[in-house]
């Protein structure tokens, strides 16, 4: 079991290696776009299935993306994580989950992301103090099982973005709400289909006359998505596929592997295809066992930036009930 799990470690760190190595860099209509941090790959598994998450198993924040995942997990739940970023960037994310018999699944949650230290100039070039830039999203998924193989999803989001600065000078909030579908189908044994619109509506509503002497009212609407996905396991291994297509004209293809052979241990590793540029990941998740008490588990997850940017590095912790 021991030469098992060496080989498999060296397997992964080889993968991960060489798509670190062939990957390139060019530029896409995506990230002039607001609503980044929705985007974004937010929790240790995920880091590891190259973003997918329309998957209960591959990630912790699927009741977000497709409020349909939850609907075969029949524990309740909570989960912690954040991201290592540099440039002063962060990422936290917290959410819990219930079932609520006989087929339904309630999950809430909160998704917090931005930018801290941001020096700011005045208009002759002076320092003017820092500036910070942060995202909250905050979730409720209800899903529910209409048979054993078919289930839907419902997800909605309370949106809100604030700039402000150190000296108290600055402070522009910006607020809205989203929503999302979610469908899961299992057509047969070990084969998943999941499908969900995301961010339907979502976008934050400015107001800056306040601040400036021709302030005006704005919108930033976040571009909608369909996404699709294929699940199919091979006996304590499973392969993932997810294809997100943005009706602005992008798309971003994801692809992993998760194995969980070895008990009370999950690897991952994956990729995704966005903005031209290929995305490397890994990452483990360890249950821990308790004689008294309710199973914890510890994620990690290591996932390419882009390119000058270096290792994003994940960290969760959750416990099941």
């Amino acid at each position: 079991m021991e030469n098992l799990f060496r080989g498999l470690s060296k397997s992964f760190s080889l993968i991960f290696m060489v798509l670190l190595f062939v990957q390139i860099t060019f530029a896409s209509d995506l990230g002039g776009y607001t609503g980044t941090s929705s985007r974004f790959t937010a929790d240790p598994l995920a880091a590891g299935t190259g973003g997918i998450t329309l998957f209960h198993n591959s990630s912790t924040n699927s009741y977000s993306q497709n409020p349909a995942a939850q609907a075969w997990f029949d524990e309740k739940s909570f989960n912690a994580g954040l991201v290592q970023l540099s440039l002063d960037r962060f990422i936290y994310s917290v959410n819990a989950s219930v079932p609520m018999p006989p087929t339904a699944h309630l999950s809430v949650g909160l998704i917090a992301a931005g930018t801290n230290n941001i020096e700011a100039r005045d208009s002759r070039g002076y320092y003017a103090g820092d500036l910070s830039d942060t995202e909250m999203t905050y979730l409720l998924s209800f899903s529910n099982r209409f048979s054993e193989k078919l289930a839907f999803g419902l997800s909605l989001k309370l949106l809100t973005k604030q700039f402000s600065s150190d000296e108290e000078w600055l402070d522009l909030k910006g607020s809205g709400f989203g929503a999302g579908i979610g469908v899961i189908y299992k057509p047969m044994q070990g084969s998943t289909f999941a499908l969900a619109l995301k961010d339907w509506n979502s976008s934050y509503k400015w107001k800056t006359q306040d601040l400036f002497d021709r302030g005006s009212s704005y919108q930033d609407i976040f571009p909608m998505s369909l996404a699709w996905g294929w699940q199919q396991k091979f006996g304590s291994t499973a392969l993932a596929l997810e294809h997100n297509h943005y009706f602005i004209g992008e798309d971003i293809f994801r692809v992993a592997l998760i194995w969980s052979k070895i008990t009370n241990l999950t690897l991952n590793t994956g990729l995704s295809y966005e903005d031209e540029t290929i995305f490397p990941g890994i990452s483990a998740r360890y249950e821990l066992s308790w004689k008294q008490g309710p199973p914890m588990h510890i994620d990690f997850g290591i996932r390419a930036g882009v390119a000058g940017e270096g290792l994003r590095n994940y960290l969760g912790w959750g416990v099941n009930f």
